[in-house]
């Protein structure tokens, strides 16, 4: 399964395109770090508004765009021709409609919101979430046809710029003790996105390609393959969002303690979003160009590369996760130490589902991540109606762990069995 004498042979490459994606991607491991000191900085109550605000804001980038990137990383990866960019003006007019409309959506739906989740405060939010899925969605263009090209190393310029931006303005709050609420974590992210869209652009020097024009049948390709990605990502949504919103509905209280846990784990994250920025293309160009038969091996390899790393996380959270709640924390949110080592544990699977997940997305089966995470929202869903209102943060924590074990098992199953049967010889 591991090809330990291969990974030792391909180290050139996976360092010259790994090493830069996993230093833009450690972007997200940095803010990780931030966002505890926000968690520590920012009043309680305030902290459980910005945590469901965010799974606002993940909704909106999705329904604005987020699923089109996908598509655009996929297909203009395939070549560097006119089809591609024609796909590519193609792609980023649908991302741009469609966060146009996600952005009025958020605020449009403001006033039921907050009446839903009256017990939060949210005013203010939406308009702040829409300005970021715009801002975001505009900048993320420009980076997505780097990514197409692997200049990952221009990618890490982007993203760096983004996060020290950010990081910055909300660093500067942290110190004079003025962060008190997530309007101003909104705010930051705005004013990043824009400065962080005017690099890319400058490095990418195209956000849509002069010698191709904006064909119908074009859109209408980008739509079809895009709405697979939509629906994957929706159910992945509803898999990855559902316990904090239905906490923030049932159990309220739980909300803050479940999202101080669940950033600890999620700091942990960027090393998939690494490896997947150099994979889906990657894969991609594998499966157009006859290296078929090397896909699953590729995948398992960064299995292990990602294994390796996280292995000390993992073996911390899981082994003293109330020390470290305590340390981090400063002594606040040490009842949810339970919550975090069940998170932590789950680490160690991650990556698995996610790079076969991209796998099968590569080589044109984005639908087998859709059934996927379909089935496992569905039992997510159940059992979080189950469990949290008679476990709360803890319940919500056992759900999300069931589901992403039968999601992982299902798509590595799927992925590899259509591969082979596609692979000469």
């Amino acid at each position: 399964m591991f090809d330990l004498r291969g990974l030792y042979n391909s180290r050139s490459s996976i360092l010259k395109l790994g090493a830069p994606a996993l230093v833009s991607r450690g972007t997200m491991f940095v803010w990780g770090i931030l966002h505890i000191l926000i968690i520590r900085a920012i009043p309680e109550e305030a902290f459980a508004s910005y945590t469901l605000a965010r799974t606002f804001e993940t909704f909106g980038a999705l329904l604005g765009g987020g699923f089109i990137q996908q598509a655009i990383l996929k297909m203009v990866s395939e070549g560097d021709g006119r089809r591609e960019h024609e796909l590519a003006n193609a792609g980023i007019f649908l991302a741009l409609v469609l966060a146009v409309f996600s952005a009025a959506l958020l605020i449009g739906l403001e006033g039921t919101a907050s009446r839903f989740y009256s017990e939060l405060d949210l005013a203010g939010l939406p308009i702040l979430l829409a300005a970021v899925v715009l801002t975001g969605t505009i900048a993320g263009m420009p980076r997505a046809l780097l990514i197409t090209r692997h200049r990952m190393r221009d990618v890490m310029y982007v993203d760096l710029l983004q996060f020290t931006l950010r990081g910055a303005i909300i660093g500067v709050l942290i110190i004079n003790g003025t962060l008190r609420t997530g309007h101003q974590i909104f705010t930051a992210t705005i004013i990043a996105n824009v400065c962080s869209f005017f690099l890319s652009l400058a490095l990418s020097r195209v956000f849509f390609f002069t010698d191709a024009s904006l064909k119908w049948h074009r859109i209408v390709t980008m739509l079809n393959f895009s709405l697979v990605c939509l629906g994957t990502a929706a159910a992945n949504y509803i898999y990855t969002s559902t316990d904090i919103m239905m906490l923030g509905k049932i159990a309220p209280g739980d909300v803050a303690e479940y999202g101080a846990a669940r950033s600890l784990s999620g700091v942990f994250a960027m090393v998939n979003a690494a490896a997947n920025m150099v994979l889906l293309p990657l894969f991609s160009r594998m499966w157009r160009q006859g290296q078929r038969g090397l896909i699953i091996q590729r995948a398992w390899r960064s299995v292990a590369i990602a294994e390796i790393i996280l292995l000390p996380a993992v073996a911390a959270l899981v082994l003293f996760p109330a020390q470290i709640l305590n340390l981090v924390y400063s002594g606040r949110y040490v009842d949810s130490w339970p919550v975090t080592m069940l998170l932590g544990a789950l680490i160690v699977i991650r990556p698995i589902g996610s790079y076969f997940s991209t796998a099968a997305l590569a080589v044109g089966k984005p639908q087998y991540s859709l059934y996927s995470v379909i089935v496992s929202s569905v039992v997510n869903v159940g059992l979080n109606l189950l469990l949290i209102r008679s476990y709360g943060g803890l319940g919500a924590a056992v759900a999300t762990s069931i589901a992403l074990i039968l999601s992982t098992w299902w798509i590595v199953g799927k992925a590899t069995r259509y591969i082979n049967s596609h692979t000469e010889g």
